[in-house]
């Protein structure tokens, strides 16, 4: 399906109805691959004190009376464990294998529990079915992802080793830390897990963490050791302070909330993208 059939796709007929968990397969197009049986009792326990789903699962309707489940894998996986013979689900006419999986981001983009690297390679995977002049926008017009998001996932997917995905999936590094040494690195992948390694091991404040990041696209023949010494030598910050209205303020908090990074370096950033769009820099 290209671009424009998904712009113009028509919202399709819906119906919610009990389907029977032994006529149910689940969909390769999920795009939960990791941590999928993490907590399931829990989550079983948890469903049985309700009574049931608040939420129902999404299923697709199949030849004869099969279905392939779409959203809610792990719902499903609590229901099996109960042994409730039928479960409550919203079922959809048949998607091609792509639809399918941009129904699946849309449902578990948003959600906390979903890994990182899942949610990477989904968003990529549809990030690459677009121009890259307009992939970004249409990205976020899908899945209501912000462009900042998008942008994380994309550059992580695309450019971080898979040594370091693995540590993204163990939550054992930020992703913003994974993209400062990115940026750093300059397309270096060696360099840029050297760095990883680095910042973690001489727990880098937030301040040094953006000086890695200045000297490092300032010097790219420098050493990952040489970047990460210069950055933590102590430097004489010059602090300018601005009042910044309730719109600005509420919208800084959101950005230091979504990205977990420092307010200063998150103002710093907008501020030097300003003064590069205007010709100042």
């Amino acid at each position: 399906m290209d671009s424009k059939a998904i712009d113009n796709k028509k919202e399709t007929p819906i119906m919610i109805i009990p389907v029977e968990l032994s006529k149910i397969e689940i969909s390769s197009s999920n795009v939960r691959k990791q941590g999928v049986n993490q907590d399931i009792d829990e989550l079983a326990d948890s469903i049985k004190a309700v009574g049931g789903l608040i939420q129902p699962v999404k299923v697709m309707k199949k030849d004869g009376d099969r279905f392939e489940l779409i959203v809610g894998q792990r719902r499903f996986l609590a229901y099996k464990k109960l042994g409730w013979p039928t479960i409550p689900a919203i079922v959809i006419d048949k998607l091609d294998k792509e639809d399918a999986m941009i129904h699946s981001l849309v449902e578990n983009v948003h959600r906390a529990e979903l890994n990182h690297a899942d949610a990477a390679k989904a968003t990529t995977d549809l990030y690459k079915r677009f121009k890259k002049d307009v992939a970004i926008e249409k990205v976020h017009r899908i899945t209501g992802l912000s462009h900042k998001r998008i942008r994380q996932y994309v550059e992580i997917e695309e450019q971080a080793s898979a040594k370091t995905k693995r540590k993204l999936k163990e939550g054992t590094v930020e992703p913003a830390d994974v993209q400062r040494v990115i940026r750093a690195a300059q397309g270096n992948i060696e360099k840029a897990d050297e760095m990883l390694e680095m910042m973690k091991k001489y727990q880098l404040d937030t301040h040094q963490k953006g000086r890695l990041v200045e000297y490092g696209e300032d010097h790219p023949t420098w050493s990952a050791s040489k970047i990460v010494e210069e950055a933590m030598k102590p430097r004489v910050e010059k602090s300018v302070v601005v009042p910044l209205p309730p719109r600005l303020r509420d919208g800084l908090q959101k950005a230091v909330d979504a990205c977990r990074r420092n307010p200063d370096e998150i103002a710093a950033e907008a501020l030097e993208h300003w003064l590069k769009r205007n010709g100042y820099l």
